[in-house]
């Protein structure tokens, strides 16, 4: 027998023998837990106990396992997504799309050079990100947890993990100050970090974190000394998405409803920190304007009314099909948030809501509107629909009042009317704003603002006792505190606040410096602001204020105060990318010997576009470029059927954008009656169902005004495929006898749009079908 028989017979054995302990571990578990069921049953039929107790459980259960599965189906998505390859991603896409190998997204640009640095630095990062959670997050969270009974929060292990963040492109704007850089990046993390936290004496944790959304990296101030940056400025436009699973006791906790309120305090966080306007500032530089890094001046305010909804979807539906919803309306411009009162039994709500928003930037920011019907119990309410405008469309125009047709929904629009409001330092602009408020109050109870408070708080001096202190500022019902300075009677700050403020004249501004150990003021200041009316520029800058109340007497407040005031720009028909007016005229037409148009010829100022779509019926200009050329137009249009005026744009989400605003002179019809017009959208080729948009009816009008906005879904490479159809059509008559005669129609090449002038005036022209509706 060879020597290695023994010993392979050994192996051999000591394998049988440990698979069959698997088997048998395998199967006494099973019959463990098979038995363990029907002795439940058992106890539950012997003592009588209701059915509820044993299917409530598993109810939950069964509900936990499949969420538990579609979020691993998603994360798997998005770390495959943030993990691969450019190249790989592009052949994925082109499998699904025809699309050229360079191309990307529209305005983004390619980065693989970027994220390979970042993969090369991540692991020298843990360092500082544990820096970051335990003196900045941990202390937001602590207290944001304290008001729902959970105390003393604190980070036990912070795991950053091997796979970093990945950036799918970037967008540098060079329309900016020549003072800064404004780059954007489209920001994804779907790693394998871990953190663990304690909590009321409970540990529990996160894992497999995922942040997504647009970043915005500012580099200002530019100086002339390296590394030639002063500071930079990190912060989200908009929330960003976030998910992550929970470990340790939190398990429990991930399941609808539960795990809904630990993820809105994590995104709660992430706003606070850095979502506009809050800003995440690093300095670069020592001799630069500490302040202006840290909290710049709001670019304006943007006033909102949110008015009314209409044919809103049936969520509560009751017998026979009927029923209604109880919605209400919540709008988003970053981490601020509004809401409007709830209207029930309706699917038409009238809010009449008034608010406003603080717009730290005009590129790339969107106010949000979502709205949801009310659901009593557990279940979250349910969503009617979601739309958006454009912060810097809203600016350009001065003012929009439109209908918004709601996505995400069957049905349903909502009508908004939006402000832009500039900053003023002319006191003599206060009065106006208050009589426009006071009008607007008639409408809407909620309160207005007439003007912004900006306050920079540099530093304290000669407090007492060594306290752990901080300051605590008041402007009405609004409260804001700094950070909490650990055991110093000299504390510096540095930490600039923005307030709204209704009057001016009767407010004033109320500070206390708290010690946070004992809760006690050490001190504190009350400020009329109408003091600062009488301030050259309405500010006082670099002033140290006396604390009132504090033993000693000596201790003292340095502050910058500056005061703005709303001022309503008015509404305009051209601007930065807006339509230009310029001087048109037909050949042909005739004028009499004073050189005044004829009877039905009107001299006006229309805007023209330089590339005709096609069958658009703007006429041809005689000079070249977008040379001003003085003509003449008839007006109801070349083709006597009058014009409308349109605004496309293909947006930043693949989106094309409709804005209807108003028809003007269609011709009245042969029996004299007025017509009845509505708009009606088609994105040809594609003349089905899913296509179509249409306005309102406006009744008995030869000028409807709509001002309705549409959107269609489209990819980039699909642009020069379509084409928009938009026809003007006469909705005449009732039920069987109503007739629907085209009045006329305009088709505009998706791929000649001209991003410089999205607002423009068409002739109709004679539609290609001529058959009714």
């Amino acid at each position: 027998m060879n020597e290695d028989d023994p010993q392979k017979l050994k192996e051999v054995a000591d394998d049988a023998g440990h698979a069959y302990g698997e088997w048998f571990k395998r199967y006494m578990n099973i019959f463990t837990r098979r038995f363990a069921e029907w002795m439940l049953v058992f106890l539950f039929g012997y003592y009588n106990l209701s059915f509820g107790w044993l299917m409530a459980p598993l109810f939950f259960l069964v509900l936990r396992d499949k969420r538990a599965k579609e979020k691993k189906v998603k994360f798997d998505i998005i770390r495959s997504i943030a993990n691969a390859d450019e190249k790989d991603i592009l052949q994925e896409i082109q499998r699904f799309a025809n699309l050229p190998s360079w191309v990307t997204f529209p305005d983004m640009e390619r980065v693989e050079w970027l994220n390979k640095i970042v993969r090369q630095l991540w692991p020298y990062a843990g360092h500082y990100v544990h820096d970051l959670c335990k003196f900045s997050i941990e202390p937001s969270i602590r207290t944001a947890l304290e008001e729902y009974k959970l105390n003393g929060f604190k980070f036990e292990k912070i795991i950053l993990g091997d796979t970093p963040f990945r950036l799918s492109g970037v967008k540098v704007y060079d329309d900016t100050s020549r003072h800064e850089i404004i780059m954007d990046m489209d920001f994804a993390y779907a790693g394998d970090c871990k953190f663990e936290v304690s909590v009321s004496k409970f540990k529990m944790g996160i894992k497999d974190l995922q942040i997504s959304g647009r970043m915005r990296v500012v580099m200002k101030p530019l100086v002339r000394q390296i590394p030639l940056v002063g500071g930079l400025q990190v912060f989200f436009l908009n929330n960003p998405d976030v998910d992550f699973n929970l470990i340790g006791l939190a398990d429990v906790f991930d399941m609808p409803g539960l795990s809904d309120i630990l993820r809105s305090i994590v995104i709660e966080q992430i706003a606070h920190m850095m979502v506009l306007p809050n800003r995440y500032p690093i300095q670069l530089v020592e001799d630069i304007n500490i302040a202006e890094l840290k909290c710049p001046a709001p670019a304006g305010v943007l006033r909102i009314q949110v008015i009314e909804a209409k044919n809103l979807m049936k969520k509560d539906v009751g017998l026979m099909g009927m029923g209604k919803s109880d919605p209400y309306c919540i709008l988003r411009l970053g981490a601020q948030k509004f809401q409007t009162k709830t209207i029930n039994n309706t699917i038409n709500p009238k809010w009449d809501y008034a608010c406003e928003f603080l717009v730290n930037d005009l590129h790339g920011q969107e106010l949000m509107f979502e709205v949801y019907d009310v659901d009593d119990g557990l279940n979250n309410d349910d969503l009617l629909g979601r739309a958006n405008l454009d912060v810097h469309d809203i600016w350009q125009s001065g003012e929009v009042d439109m209908w918004v047709p709601l996505s995400d929904a069957k049905s349903g629009r909502i009508h908004v009317r939006a402000s832009w409001l500039e900053l003023d330092q002319a006191a003599e602009s206060l009065e106006p704003q208050l009589e426009e408020i006071r009008a607007l109050q008639t409408t809407t109870k909620n309160p207005l603002h007439s003007a912004v408070l900006l306050v920079w708080i540099d530093s304290a001096k000669k407090l007492n006792n060594i306290p752990d202190p901080f300051v605590r500022l008041h402007v009405g019902n609004s409260q804001q505190e700094t950070v909490v300075k650990q055991r110093t009677n000299d504390p510096v700050f540095e930490e600039g606040f923005t307030f709204l403020v209704r009057n001016p004249r009767t407010q004033e501004l109320k500070v206390e410096v708290v010690d946070n150990k004992t809760a006690t003021v050490q001190g504190k200041i009350e400020l009329d602001l109408k003091v600062l009316l009488k301030e050259r520029n309405l500010e006082i800058m670099n002033e140290e204020y006396s604390l009132s109340g504090a033993s000693g007497g000596l201790a003292s407040l340095k502050m910058n105060l500056s005061l703005r005031v709303l001022k309503t720009v008015q509404k305009r028909d051209d601007g930065d990318g807006g339509p230009k007016e310029i001087e048109v005229a037909v050949e042909g037409e005739e004028t009499t010997a004073e050189g005044e148009p004829q009877d039905g010829v009107k001299e006006e100022m229309v805007t023209v576009a330089t590339s005709l779509p096609t069958q658009a019926a703007a006429p041809d200009s005689t000079g070249e470029g977008d040379t001003a050329v003085r003509q003449r137009l008839p007006e109801k249009g070349v083709h006597g059927l009058g014009r409308i005026e349109l605004t496309v744009k293909y947006g930043p989400r693949n989106n094309l954008i409709i804005v209807v605003h108003r028809v003007l002179n269609l011709p009245v019809e042969d029996d004299g009656e007025l017509p009845d017009p509505y708009v009606k959208l088609y994105l040809l080729p594609d003349h089905s169902k899913d296509s179509k948009r249409k306005t309102d009816v406006i009744k008995d009008s030869c000028n409807p005004q709509y001002d309705e906005r549409f959107e269609y879904a489209l990819p980039p490479n699909e642009l020069t495929k379509r084409t928009l159809e938009v026809t003007v059509i006469n909705k005449k008559g009732i039920l069987f006898l109503q007739r629907s005669p085209k009045m006329g129609q305009v088709l505009l090449d998706c791929g000649l749009l001209d991003a410089s002038k999205p607002t423009q005036l068409y002739d109709l022209c004679p539609p290609c079908d001529d058959e009714d509706e």
